[in-house]
């Protein structure tokens, strides 16, 4: 393989383990937020309402 193979493949892998990192803290964070909302205050919601 080319020399320049190595580094592009490194950087690939650095950018998907940052991408998923960030999609876990979001969603840790989304599920806190949730579970801190006040759920009496929820209503439904009907799509088909214009």
């Amino acid at each position: 393989m080319s020399i320049g193979f190595w580094p592009v493949a490194i950087f690939i892998l650095i950018v998907i383990i940052w991408v998923l990192s960030k999609v876990l803290f979001y969603m840790k964070k989304s599920d806190e937020q949730w579970r801190r909302v006040d759920k009496d205050k929820l209503r439904e919601w009907d799509e088909d309402e214009w």
